[in-house]
């Protein structure tokens, strides 16, 4: 889940996932089994694939910006690397990247689709490759945020959300709303998932209210997990799911006694888990399905957590002591690397750098200090590769 607020919303970012192509032949996906049809699996409405063509596994690449927002694409099979035209700050989270700048007076929103995603099918995936391209920007007032969804990407400006479909990625038919706030927008379900005020709010396609609601107040993320939506607030995390029938119901689930809210969420795609950093405790690990945080405790404060989402509930973390660990559902520590991130960990201007992306079996974990970012077996916690020269300031796994 991807990465919405904290650093992302620091950036004045969050990437937009994409949802389903039509899909002709089916591949093996090593995944958990499918969702009872009570959850929230996207639908498999056609996207604009730019082309694409369906590949028999994931075509995984890591996004790199640099601190001008200059994006280069490094691909993880060839280590082949591709130079991405245009600048600005970039965040994000799946198919596509968005960069923003001020031009003129107006912010200005561009939409890189990277040409690399995998579209979850049940109990199996469909990967697709295609060329790299911009697919154009969008014009607005004020700081913008962009917020993944599971069939359209919203993008606030200011008080105004321009929701973009995926299915057409048409930039000059986009729907835009007035809703005031300045918290995330997820489009779920075909409907629109607001934090804003005290609430969370469920709008119809128009933006009104439905009557479906929780309490939320000071929400810090948003993401879309293989069981629904979630965010998370200062009680704790609100998840929407999609009922039987088409309803959508939303829930909170509060935190454990005595735990500081995580600022960000962190999770594989397609997977029902998210973790993020509890103060000076440890990690959080939601899980979506049981509806229930863990807290998992360690030696150390730490600095990036993300959860892998596998039948094991492991999680990935980065101590502040540069280490790199990965944990058990318990909080039992399973491996710990060397210290890594000895020069980022302790530097606050580092330190906000320092991010985590996990696929089936590696993670991959950004070093500022070094330029870096170590590819690591979660299985054992080898350092299987290192890749050099980067300038990372944020980095996006696609495919």
């Amino acid at each position: 889940m991807t990465p919405t607020t904290s650093r992302r919303a620091g950036a004045l970012l969050a990437l937009s996932l994409s949802t389903a192509l039509a899909l002709t032949a089916c591949a093996d996906d090593p995944g958990p089994a499918a969702e009872p049809a009570s959850t929230a699996l996207p639908s498999n409405d056609g996207v604009d694939g730019g082309g694409a063509a369906e590949v028999a596994s994931p075509a995984s690449a890591l996004v790199i910006a640099d601190d001008d927002g200059a994006l280069t694409l490094l691909d993880l099979e060839t280590e082949e690397r591709e130079e991405l035209d245009g600048d600005g700050v970039a965040t994000g989270t799946g198919r596509f990247l968005h960069r923003t700048r001020e031009s003129g007076g107006e912010t200005v929103v561009e939409v890189v689709d990277s040409g690399r995603w995998t579209v979850p099918h049940g109990d199996h995936s469909h990967s697709f490759r295609g060329e790299a391209r911009v697919v154009g920007a969008i014009q607005g007032e004020g700081p913008a945020l962009a917020t993944v969804g599971d069939q359209a990407t919203a993008i606030r400006l200011g008080g105004e959300v321009v929701v973009l479909d995926h299915e057409t990625l048409d930039l000059d038919d986009v729907t835009r709303l007035d809703l005031p706030g300045t918290g995330p927008v997820v489009p779920f379900a075909a409907h629109l998932i607001s934090a804003a005020g005290t609430t969370v709010d469920v709008l119809d396609a128009a933006g009104e209210p439905i009557g479906v609601s929780a309490p939320c107040t000071q929400p810090t993320d948003a993401d879309i997990t293989r069981v629904g939506a979630v965010i998370a607030c200062a009680e704790g995390a609100v998840l929407v799911t999609r009922e039987i029938g088409g309803q959508l119901a939303a829930e909170s689930i509060p935190y454990p006694a005595g735990s500081q809210p995580p600022a960000q969420l962190v999770g594989r795609a397609d997977r029902p888990d998210l973790a993020g950093i509890a103060g000076d405790h440890g990690a959080l690990l939601l899980d979506t399905r049981a509806r229930s945080w863990t807290l998992l405790t360690t030696d150390a404060p730490l600095v990036a957590a993300a959860a892998i989402g596998d039948d094991d509930s492991r999680t990935v973390v980065v101590a502040a002591d540069g280490t790199v660990r990965v944990l058990g559902h318990d909080g039992v520590e399973i491996s710990r690397t060397e210290p890594l991130l000895a020069a980022s960990a302790p530097d606050p201007a580092a330190r906000d750098r320092i991010a985590v992306l996990v696929d089936a079996r590696h993670a991959y974990v950004v070093d500022p200090a070094s330029g870096a970012v170590h590819e690591i077996d979660h299985r054992d916690g080898a350092v299987t590769r290192t890749f050099s020269d980067l300038e990372p300031r944020y980095v996006q796994l696609v495919g």
